[in-house]
């Protein structure tokens, strides 16, 4: 998954040639690796030698979509054929650093060299491409001819990595003499970095070679004239020293949107579960800004809120599942080995569960329902705040304090009647204030600074208690709803570890509950006074401003348990 790899460019590759033949394994003194043994640069020199590969003919095609989904995930595609074989190879487009770059790169053998065989590849590269590329189909977007010579780097009499010699053409559609590109590529694993670089340094400085600015990828890229779409332009995401509501609420909602594009990608692949958290989070606090700030967005933009809560409940539900398979894990690595082949079955009986919700979301994600919500929401924000409107205009400094207040009474009056014996549903309800005065305390930390920034860190640390606490709560109900689904086809043993594994839950919640009292107080304290002083402060400044009544927010159901 890892490669490390450096890139220079070379007006002529002989210098190189001549350079790797002088450090061959048949230099006897190289080869028993004799030298002064005083770090000198001759000393490297006589630790690594290289051996001549079999030179190849290489024909890459890299593909993407009409929408370039794979470049906006920060990869690039490539499809190889080289000596009758074929490949596909992504790789993360990564920034260099004097040449050197280290990514991610997955790759896999292929049939043949066409789109529907990566397509079709049954392998960890042709999940990320199907995922990825969802309903739209890949596309060729540009060939490139090499000629190379590859040199395995030993060290110790080891191979560590490869030299390469390269000689790149790029195929063009019309009659111009097509671009000729000479580079040298080293790779190595990343572990070997450090021990190959001194050659590197030697080898650059030796051969005058230039570090690479560019992928082949990008400069083909470049080439052609083809400029692929990336983040939307959405808008201004920073504010002034004091920013009006409307402002505010568009930048806010603006970092908020890139983020959820940004995580989008890597939820599809499926492989990072903080992606997909990453995404789910950025739904939920879309949702809250549409609520927070309802008086500057139109009715129109209301209707997203819905919309938000669809993808964030598909997006969550892959998410529970990931939480409990998390748990299960840690609890097995402490448990006998029957109730860890127990433990085992459980986990498989999830982990099947998950992927039919994994596939439910992913079907979503490529629904013309995502699309268009993804289209309403850029156009909204481009548009920018209303003009007029007062609510657009008055003061956040001046309006922030009572929504601020509001939430954090809600919060309170939430919280004061809880103790170990309150039922889940009370607990999650206080869970749901928290995140709303979390939400809006966030929103204006660029109008309060320091204040509200430390105490978001405080409710922060209660929030992730009570998120803790409803997480064992839903996982105990859907290992009920499980049960009563599964029984007949799981084996007693398992359904006994069922049992233990619900009892888990329960303990967890009540350790949790323990934790409770003292974190509550502290979103009440010292934290809180300093972030009202600054209110104070601000708003004080401002004067009073008109902002029109929210709307009280839905009712709180109790979350459903999804089959």
């Amino acid at each position: 998954m890892q490669e490390a790899e450096w890139q220079f460019d070379s007006v002529d590759l002989r210098p190189v040639v001549r350079w790797l033949a002088a450090r061959r394994p048949s230099d006897a003194a190289a080869a028993r690796g004799e030298g002064r043994g005083d770090g000198s640069r001759s000393a490297v020199d006589r630790s690594v030698a290289f051996v001549p590969l079999e030179p190849r003919s290489m024909v890459d095609t890299y593909v993407d979509t009409s929408d370039w989904r794979f470049h906006r995930a920060g990869l690039s595609v490539r499809l190889r054929s080289s000596n009758e074989s074929s490949e596909g190879t992504i790789k993360a487009l990564e920034e260099s650093s004097d040449g050197l770059r280290t990514k991610t790169e997955v790759r896999s053998p292929l049939p043949s060299s066409d789109v529907e065989s990566l397509m079709q590849a049954e392998s960890r590269l042709g999940t990320w491409v199907r995922s990825l590329a969802g309903g739209a189909k890949p596309k060729s977007l540009f060939t490139l001819r090499c000629q190379r010579r590859p040199y395995a780097i030993m060290v110790d009499g080891e191979s560590v990595g490869e030299v390469a010699l390269d000689e790149t053409t790029l195929a063009q559609p019309d009659e111009m003499e097509p671009p000729r590109l000479r580079r040298v590529g080293v790779e190595v694993a990343p572990v070997a970095v450090e021990r190959i670089r001194p050659f590197v340094e030697d080898l650059k400085a030796a051969c005058r070679l230039a570090p690479a600015a560019a992928s082949t990828y990008e400069l083909g890229l470049l080439t052609l004239g083809l400029t692929p779409s990336g983040r939307p332009e959405l808008g201004d995401t920073a504010v002034s020293e004091n920013p009006s509501m409307g402002e505010l609420a568009y930048a806010v909602l603006r970092r908020t949107f890139l983020a959820f594009l940004e995580a989008e990608p890597w939820a599809r692949i499926g492989e990072d579960r903080e992606a997909l958290h990453d995404m789910r989070v950025a739904a939920r606090r879309m949702r809250a800004c549409l609520s927070l700030f309802e008086p500057v967005f139109s009715g129109r933009a209301q209707a997203l809120r819905s919309e938000l809560r669809w993808i964030g409940n598909l997006l969550g539900a892959v998410r529970d599942h990931d939480t409990q398979l998390v748990w299960l894990a840690g609890w097995s690595e402490t448990t006998s080995p029957d109730d860890r082949s127990s433990l085992r079955v459980l986990s498989e009986v999830l982990t099947s569960r998950r992927e039919r919700a994994r596939t439910r979301m992913l079907r979503s994600l490529d629904s013309q329902r995502f699309a268009r919500l993804v289209a309403r929401l850029t156009r909204l924000l481009r548009r920018g705040p209303p003009k007029r409107t007062p609510a657009a205009r008055a003061s956040a400094a001046a309006v922030f304090p009572g929504l601020i207040a509001a939430r954090y009474a809600r919060m309170k009056k939430a919280g004061k009647k809880l103790d170990a014996d309150s039922p889940p549903e009370a607990y999650h309800r206080l869970r749901i204030r928290c995140k709303r005065l979390r939400y809006a305390v966030e929103s204006a930390r660029d109008v309060y600074g320091g204040p509200a920034v430390g105490y978001v860190q405080v409710l922060a640390r209660l929030q992730d208690l009570l998120g803790l606490h409803q997480d064992a709560h839903v996982a105990t109900s859907r290992l009920q709803e499980l049960l009563q689904r599964e029984a007949r086809r799981l084996p007693p043993r398992a359904i006994f570890m069922m049992g233990r594994v619900s009892q888990r839950y329960d303990q967890q919640a009540r350790k949790l509950r323990k934790r409770f009292p003292k974190l509550y107080q502290a979103v009440q304290g010292k934290l809180w006074s300093r972030l009202q002083r600054a209110m104070e402060k601000a708003g004080g400044a401002g004067g009073a401003a008109p902002w029109p009544a929210i709307s009280p927010p839905t009712p709180l159901p109790t979350p459903p348990v999804e089959a």
